[in-house]
């Protein structure tokens, strides 16, 4: 009789010392994959808030750089209404210049996700600061550790 390990979890620490797991599953093949999160996990692992809240109408704008400083070009952003942590409505989408500029014209008061980067390969940005009607917002991206528990959930 043979057993097959169905997952394996492996615990470790950070580098701020904080303990983190990480579980693979082992196929049938013999092969360890990350399981695909699911949706309940995802929100569970990683609590979802607005990271831009705006006081009156603003007109939005700024640019996007990488650690290196180098901009991040023709990427998609999306603008959504935070609504409840599981709902959210798309109020625009843009894409970035090549210089990384981009323009979301008037915004109107509220409280938003502004996601600004299309995948997890950078941190999306918390807390985005505008508190007059012209607001420019110069965002580093900060790369994403591809490791981690949340590493297979969507962006929100």
């Amino acid at each position: 009789m043979k057993l097959r390990i169905a997952a394996v979890t492996w615990l470790f620490l950070s580098s701020a010392g904080a303990l983190l797991a990480q579980t693979v599953e082992i196929g049938p093949d013999g092969i360890a994959r990350i399981p695909r999160p699911t949706p309940s996990y995802c929100a569970s692992e990683e609590p979802l808030r607005p990271n831009l809240k705006l006081k009156q109408a603003t007109k939005v704008r700024g640019q996007i750089t990488d650690q290196s400083t180098a901009p991040i070009a023709n990427s998609p952003i999306t603008l959504r209404r935070f609504i409840t942590e599981s709902k959210q409505t798309e109020v625009k989408k843009i894409s970035t210049k090549a210089n990384g500029m981009f323009n979301l014209g008037v915004v109107r008061p509220g409280e938003y996700r502004l996601l600004l980067s299309p995948h997890r390969g950078f941190q999306q940005a918390e807390k985005l600061e505008c508190d007059s009607k012209k607001c420019i917002l110069n965002v580093v991206l900060i790369g994403n550790p591809t490791d981690l528990p949340t590493a297979g959930c969507p962006i929100r």
